[in-house]
């Protein structure tokens, strides 16, 4: 902001109040070029050139760090042309908002690879790699090119290495070339949700599985790299080192002289060293989000670990997770309150799991993680996995799995509600067209002091129209709209279809959209971006295994679920 008010002479705040109202930062620096006169128009921008500054501004740190980005921000902007400065813009955001998503990129990577081998000069001998071939076997080969690309890629996220590789090498070894690294933070396995034990002892018929707790903390990726230094990420990838100063004191000290390198899952949890037991998650948002000074930590961590991806040079994704557990424990020592295994059992008894799930809520976790030992029991990165099930401690009240959704809107309190907002329009997040899609209204759940730290935060980000990209039937409309800025936990009764809500619209009914039944406010999670909140699809999905539950209609089955 503080570049495009620099470069175009208008005032920041001009342009806060005109990104606030339009919502995209890229259409306020395209309408806000300047009229003035350049003695010397500048050359035209090049993508090589636009990609260039924008690493250059990723490399930058250090005191004066923002100013000279400023600076080539600036530089790039006074030789934007047409709609140049919008997607310049954007891209610094990170949201081009195109309707293209990643796994499409990779797809179209791998494609142009098959079709047209590398190496074959310049222009290509090979223009078709693939005619001659049917329709379907052509269709077969390029999918299985194309996940040997989505792979790596979930190994070793960065394009600057993998594209050298492809082109050098070809498609097929990539594999050999691009593995996991230390210092390159992957994207977890992440879990399905399930209605309760009955659905996991049908799910796992024939596989062993283990229960583990599951600890309400902050996903944290440790890696220890070959020199010795110790890194931890976040669930979205960013850099949480500075962060957790504690973690990276306290882990030479726990890992066994036999580990080089090593990349673990683990989950930082809020814990009182006097009581000895974990606090509740909102505790641990208390914590300073970076360059924090371990001298003045007032919120304690406690590492609970429970998966082991990669040790001394080897990737463990593709290892059973009974073998990468053992390794782990084999790696590691535990020391009380500050580093330890997740506990588990590993059981196929419906009781005995029934009486973990009770036990685990009373130690102050959210409920179970149940997983596959031996079969499909490999590291799935970045995926959401029907072999890692979650089995939250709401299902003991009866109630179905919680989703984390969006607020794009809200409604005035009335009664003892005046003066605030008595209920919010939520939406959840579609990824394959980059917008919000409303899915309930919600007033039920909330403190008083809930409603009022609500309010304060909340009419911060009052819009005066919809965004473009938030899908919401008119009947639904809320009195005030809200920037989509912020992500609550919420649990609901159940899903059902609606002609008023547009959440999974077309996935299950051609025209209706799913909505929540008696939705309830749990908590707000600050460790999600607006984009992490449950998809259109998961929503979708959930829909239909209450439907399949419904469905088997004997009363004896149902005990399990509810």
């Amino acid at each position: 902001m503080k570049a495009v008010a620099q470069a175009t002479g208008r005032q920041l705040d001009k342009i806060k109040a005109d990104a606030q109202e339009k919502g995209d930062l890229g259409l306020v620096a395209e309408s806000s070029r300047s009229n003035q006169r350049i003695m010397f128009q500048p050359a035209s921008l090049t993508a090589g050139g636009v990609f260039r500054k924008l690493k250059e501004i990723g490399s930058m740190s250090g005191n004066s760090a923002m100013n000279k980005k400023i600076d080539i921000i600036k530089g790039l902007f006074v030789a934007c042309r047409f709609s140049e400065a919008r997607y310049i813009v954007r891209s610094l955001a990170g949201k081009l908002r195109i309707g293209l998503a990643e796994q499409s990129v990779l797809s179209a990577l791998s494609q142009a690879v098959c079709l047209t081998p590398p190496g074959q000069g310049f222009p290509p001998a090979v223009i078709d790699a693939g005619k001659g071939m049917s329709a379907e076997s052509r269709r077969a080969w390029i999918e299985s090119k194309s996940l040997i690309l989505k792979q790596t890629y979930c190994e070793m996220p960065n394009y600057d290495i993998l594209i050298p590789v492809l082109l050098k090498e070809g498609i097929d070894e990539l594999p050999n070339h691009c593995k996991l690294t230390p210092g390159v933070p992957l994207r977890p396995m992440l879990a399905h949700p399930t209605k309760g034990v009955g659905e996991v002892m049908k799910r796992f018929d024939e596989a062993a599985f283990t229960c583990e707790y599951k600890y309400d903390g902050e996903r944290a990726q440790i890696h220890i790299l070959e020199n010795g230094e110790v890194r931890v990420f976040s669930r979205n990838q960013e850099d949480n080192t500075t962060k957790y100063p504690d973690i990276i004191s306290r882990i030479p000290k726990v890992k066994k002289d036999s580990v080089v390198s090593c990349v673990l899952d683990a989950e930082a949890v809020a814990w009182d060293r006097e009581k000895k037991q974990i606090q509740p998650f909102q505790v641990l948002t208390t914590r300073k989000r970076k360059d924090v000074d371990a001298s003045e930590i007032k919120v304690q961590v406690c590492v609970y670990a429970f998966d082991l991806l990669y040790l001394n040079g080897e990737s463990l994704v593709r290892q059973p997770l009974g073998r990468r557990r053992a390794l782990l424990r084999e790696s590691f020592s535990e020391v009380e309150g500050e580093f330890v295994f997740a506990r588990y059992i590993d059981s196929d008894n419906t009781d005995s799991i029934a009486e973990f799930l009770e036990q685990s809520v009373r130690d102050s976790c959210e409920g179970l993680m149940v997983k596959t030992l031996e079969k499909d029991a490999t590291y799935e990165i970045a995926k959401r996995s029907h072999n890692w099930l979650k089995l939250k401690k709401d299902y003991l009240d009866g109630v179905g799995d919680t989703m984390d959704l969006c607020v794009i809107g809200a409604y005035l309190g009335k009664g003892k509600r005046a003066g605030a907002y008595g209920g919010f329009l939520l939406a959840c997040y579609d990824e394959e067209n980059e917008e919000f899609q409303s899915v309930c209204k919600i007033g039920t759940g909330f403190k008083d002091e809930d409603l009022e730290q609500h309010f304060n935060f909340l009419k911060e980000h009052i819009l005066p129209k919809p965004r473009p990209y938030y899908r919401v039937d008119q009947s639904a409309e809320p009195e005030v709209w809200l920037d989509a800025m912020q992500v609550w936990e919420v649990k609901c009764a159940d899903l059902s279809l609606s002609p008023v809500y547009k959440a999974a619209m077309g996935m299950v009914d051609p025209v209706k959209g799913i909505s929540l039944r008696f939705p309830r406010f749990l908590r707000i999670r600050d460790d999600k971006k607006p984009e992490d909140a449950t998809t259109g699809a998961q929503i979708a999905d959930l829909y239909k295994k209450q439907q399949q539950i419904q469905n088997q209609g004997e009363k004896g089955d149902l005990e399990d679920y509810y």
